[in-house]
């Protein structure tokens, strides 16, 4: 791989780090703002723990902050994804210099 994929990598890592803490201090304020109980009723039904007709209810009872909240989550977890998947570029690369 060339210098500038490196770099590329570099920064794209930096940026997805700092993308990441910015959603961790989003998702504080927001689930300061809806409450624990609220947070644990949402956490259920993003992990489909609830029945068909009990999702099919809750949908009814989201609202805005609601929604943020689950995108928060939504986000989160795809820029996981995204930064393990350049971590393990960088994994590859490092081993494959040490062969």
């Amino acid at each position: 791989m060339q210098q500038a994929d490196q770099e590329f990598l570099h920064d794209m890592v930096t940026q997805l780090d700092e993308t990441i803490r910015n959603l961790v201090v989003e998702e504080r304020d927001v689930t300061n703002r809806i409450g624990p109980e609220r947070v644990e009723e949402l956490r259920e039904f993003w992990q489909q723990e609830l029945s068909e007709e009990e999702e099919w209810f809750f949908r009814m009872t989201l609202d805005y902050w609601d929604k943020t909240l689950i995108r928060i989550w939504s986000r989160s977890k795809r820029l996981h994804q995204t930064r393990a998947e350049v971590g393990h570029t960088f994994m590859k690369l490092n081993s494959n210099k040490q062969a």
